[in-house]
């Protein structure tokens, strides 16, 4: 229980390193005796940030301070109540209180997943893996071995990415080629992945340019996720995100903290040195490679033409559309094509 609790006065730095402690990314907050105050969402966290919230800030300002819970005395697992609420509000959390308010258990979504099993948002939903390019940063390693190979414990990052998905009720997925093509459809064969469609590049095509390759095919919304791409997010949340705002295309942004080796000098207007600053810190939201998009952004790629995904962007917003951004805590993301990560 004691990873989803959190106390009154932390900050929304605690809560991002707790969160990543618990897989419902939802914590319960308490005073210092347990007793219940409110909750706090990854998605309260987001709103904060995309407000410019400093990450020191006080978590008090955001959760929510009148939250659901059960009251131990009248509690039962069993109770159609219960199950309506869990289904129809798609709460992650419950606090179970005692009879002076003090959280005394943590009720979990996935205590119910019977129920909810046949209800999955994103069931007609595919994802396309972007898996053409040849893995520069990892050079030593991709001159003999595609990116989409690279080995995750007793897999390939590929195939832990089809199976996060797979949880979410996703079944459909599609996976552009290009390096080393031959070699990751054999893989991809031999091991049997079902509802895995090769798109073929011709030529390289950019980070953005397969999606052409996805007309007539895709008539819904869509990810669109790199293949060296590892996350930890709740997809019906980003999905139900996206929809919520009508973004023409969402991305997903970590927040990252950089930290210099050296320290950093201010200077007067006249030249004089005002201050040091020893070894300072700066964060910034960078995109991690997982998107959704709508279907009617595939109308403007062109087909076997080269296009970046900033270029897409720009082409979408000129259009009028609009792309949000979905904001989660660094612990959340791994980059496998990344070096010594």
């Amino acid at each position: 229980m004691k990873n989803f609790l959190i106390e009154l006065n932390s900050s929304i730095r605690d809560s991002l390193l707790q969160l990543e402690k618990n897989t419902e990314k939802c914590l319960v907050v308490v005073d210092s005796n347990n007793i219940l105050k409110g909750t706090l969402t990854d998605g309260d966290i987001r709103r904060a940030m995309l407000r410019g919230s400093d990450i020191n800030s006080k978590i008090s300002k955001y959760m929510k301070k009148k939250p659901f819970y059960f009251k131990s005395k009248n509690f039962t697992k069993s109770s159609d109540d219960v199950n309506k609420i869990i289904k129809d509000k798609h709460i992650d959390v419950i606090p179970l209180v005692d009879s002076n308010h003090k959280v005394v258990e943590i009720i979990l979504n996935k205590n119910f997943i019977k129920y909810l099993e046949n209800d999955k948002i994103l069931k007609n939903i595919p994802a396309l893996i972007m898996a053409g390019g040849e893995g520069k940063r990892l050079k030593q390693f991709t001159n003999y071995f595609p990116k989409p190979l690279v080995p995750i414990e007793n897999s390939t990052a590929t195939e832990h990415i089809i199976n996060s998905f797979k949880k979410y009720g996703i079944k459909n997925f599609f996976m552009s080629l290009n390096y080393k093509k031959n070699l990751i459809k054999s893989y991809f064969r031999e091991n049997k992945i079902k509802n895995l469609h090769f798109l073929e590049e011709q030529k390289p095509l950019g980070t953005a340019g397969s999606i052409s390759m996805l007309k007539g095919k895709v008539k819904t919304d869509f990810f669109i996720i790199n293949c060296d791409t590892i996350l930890s997010i709740n997809l019906e949340k980003f999905y139900e995100y996206h929809k919520r705002n009508n973004y023409s295309i969402t991305l997903v942004a970590a927040s990252k903290n950089f930290k210099l080796s050296y320290g950093s000098c201010e200077i007067k207007k006249n030249g004089q040195l005002k201050r040091i600053r020893e070894k300072p810190s700066m964060n910034y939201l960078v995109s991690v490679g997982l998107y959704l998009f709508k279907s009617d952004v595939i109308q403007l790629v062109s087909k076997n033409k080269f296009l970046g995904m900033d270029a897409l962007i720009k082409k979408v917003k000129k259009k009028g559309g609009k792309v949000g951004v979905f904001p989660i805590s660094e612990g959340n993301w791994y980059d496998t094509g990344q070096p010594n990560t």
